[in-house]
């Protein structure tokens, strides 16, 4: 059998950190050569030492090389570009700007010139088995309805930069499958801790709300509805979408197919809701500002949410979102024990890690 050796960006990122351990607890002799920003290259060093002082990655296997998506040649040196691509069987493409505040030209550099760069490499690859590209939900945005891991183009209003270039990131990776480049899209819900730990690396998505919270509760203020909460936002544990993924891909079968990573069953807003208020707070029943109001406000006062450090957007998000069907994941998933835990389950467990570390100044997201 041939050596199997990944070609990965977006390491040591916090889902490229998890998905890394679970690929090798799975196949404990693949090779890896990460692509990784100067500024990160320590970190990632560290992290690849710590994998091989647990024994779950041979001295060697494990190699950072300093590079750039942004850059055509991937910041790296034409001998070391034909190398890399002369070794990859496999280009795992994680690295984006996963920002909701992220500025446009930056935006643009990772989220689609950083695709178009990566799809070049793949080119460049003789021994190329397959391209496993992150992409995400939000490429569908404020889409209603139920939405289909085949669809892509539906008319959506993409509401910010970070939506809009993921979005066109993976229209050009479906241009390249449809040219014949062996292709597995994975569109992942929202990113939560580990559902067992309760480990994050910034406390963006739920954890912006535990802090406000936290003080409506000391303050015996009831809890406050932004929206009726009919709307169900999809996010899932990160661990969850590390095994998924790594099924997933396993199987040669999922080749030319598109993967919603997601909660198959996700709550409303409102019991999401009610779940972090009983934590935060100690109680659920509150009062519900009207979605339209809510709507409103997000449009044309977004700076009140950003005083409470919440995303505007992200509130539109929240109460227009659809349904993600999962079909493609289940069935790759089948018989493998892997599952989406319930938030009842594992909300308190990243409240405690939150409570734990909500000092940490290394936590707070950019806005």
């Amino acid at each position: 059998m041939a050596e199997r050796c990944l070609f990965f960006t977006g390491y040591p990122g916090f889902l490229g950190r998890w998905q890394v351990r679970s690929l090798l607890a799975d196949d404990p002799h693949a090779r890896f050569d990460f692509l990784v920003q100067e500024k990160f290259l320590s970190r990632a060093r560290e992290d690849i030492a710590e994998l091989e002082r647990e024994g779950r990655a041979a001295p060697g296997a494990l190699r950072a090389f300093p590079g750039d998506v942004t850059d055509p040649r991937l910041g790296l040196t034409p001998d070391l570009y034909r190398e890399l691509a002369g070794r990859a069987t496999e280009v795992w493409h994680l690295a984006g700007a996963f920002d909701l505040f992220v500025p446009e030209g930056l935006a643009r550099k990772v989220n689609y010139w950083g695709v178009r760069h990566v799809l070049s490499f793949c080119k460049a690859c003789p021994n190329l088995s397959r391209l496993v590209h992150f992409s995400s939900v939000v490429v569908h945005a404020e889409r209603e309805g139920i939405i289909y891991e085949d669809e892509l183009e539906a008319g959506q209003e993409l509401l910010n930069h970070y939506f809009a270039t993921k979005f066109w990131g993976e229209v050009e990776v479906r241009r390249a499958m449809e040219e014949g480049l062996p292709t597995i899209i994975i569109r992942p819900a929202g990113v939560l801790g580990d559902s067992k730990s309760g480990e994050t690396d910034k406390f963006d998505n739920i954890y912006l709300t535990f802090g406000g919270l936290r003080i409506l509760g000391k303050l015996r203020i009831p809890p406050v509805y932004l929206g009726e909460g009919k709307a169900r936002p999809n996010f899932v544990p990160v661990d969850y979408i590390a095994d998924a993924v790594t099924a997933i891909t396993r199987n040669p079968a999922s080749i030319g197919k598109c993967f919603h990573v997601v909660d198959p069953d996700p709550p409303t807003a409102r019991e999401m809701l009610e779940t972090i208020y009983e934590l935060t707070v100690g109680k659920k029943q509150g009062i519900t500002v009207p979605t339209w109001l809510v709507d409103l406000l997000a449009t044309r006062f977004g700076w009140i949410f950003k005083l409470i450090r919440i995303p505007p957007d992200s509130m539109t998000y929240l109460n227009h979102v659809g349904i993600f069907d999962a079909s493609n994941t289940l069935e790759a998933l089948e018989g493998s024990g892997i599952a989406c835990p319930r938030i009842r389950d594992y909300y308190p467990v990243l409240y405690r890690w939150w409570l734990a570390n909500r000092h940490r100044p290394d936590m707070r997201p950019k806005m």
